[in-house]
């Protein structure tokens, strides 16, 4: 059975939201509000890193800008899966809005399970395609945590705008995301909504 990511996001997404509706934070708002300054931060530097590396990558992710490479520069000369990571510390970022520690920790490793098994296939594609030269890529460049040890990126690259357009568009997604959880928590704050239950 192939693996599919999106069923799983669907359904934890589903549980997020009932989540984000029945519970609240036990920390006083110093405290809390602390925790979502950074979890805003987190935000925007998940939606830059994404455009930084969608900027070299943007409809050219299975086949390079020649149609018979794949991306090894820029972005993609600091690890495999930018991307992906920028997408990690955003969803880092959208957890601490609730300011629950324990949601974090929990998200945080769903997370890299989830996307643990879309990157392996990922990987045994562009392996089966590309042969040795990915293989030394693989050898040469981190999963997905960066290194600038082998970082490169030439004077010129192409750029596609029709993805980065598309990626424009979900950047402000994630921001109306933001904007929707706080609103949230400021309902559960006047207790307008349920505060069932009080998680660290």
């Amino acid at each position: 059975m192939k693996w599919n990511r999106f069923i799983w996001q669907y359904l934890l997404g589903t549980i997020g939201v009932v989540w984000l509706i029945i519970s609240y934070t036990p920390y006083n708002d110093f405290v809390a509000n602390c925790i979502r300054g950074v979890g805003i931060a987190l935000v925007i530097v998940g939606v830059i890193g994404r455009l930084y590396a969608t900027m070299f990558i943007g409809g050219m992710k299975n086949e390079g800008a020649d149609g018979n490479s794949f991306i090894d520069y820029g972005a993609y000369s600091l690890c495999r899966n930018p991307l992906y990571l920028f997408s990690f510390i955003g969803f880092l970022g959208i957890l601490a809005l609730k300011a629950q520690l324990i949601l974090i920790i929990l998200g945080g490793i769903l997370f890299l399970w989830i996307y643990r098994m879309t990157i392996l296939g990922e990987e045994n594609f562009l392996s089966q395609r590309f042969g040795e030269k990915y293989q030394q890529f693989l050898q040469n460049t981190s999963r997905f945590f960066p290194s600038f040890a082998h970082f490169s990126c030439p004077e010129k690259i192409e750029v596609r705008p029709k993805f980065f357009h598309k990626e424009l568009r979900r950047a402000l997604n994630w921001f109306i995301g933001v904007v929707a959880i706080l609103v949230i928590e400021v309902l559960h704050n006047y207790e307008i909504l349920p505060n069932f239950y009080m998680m660290y």
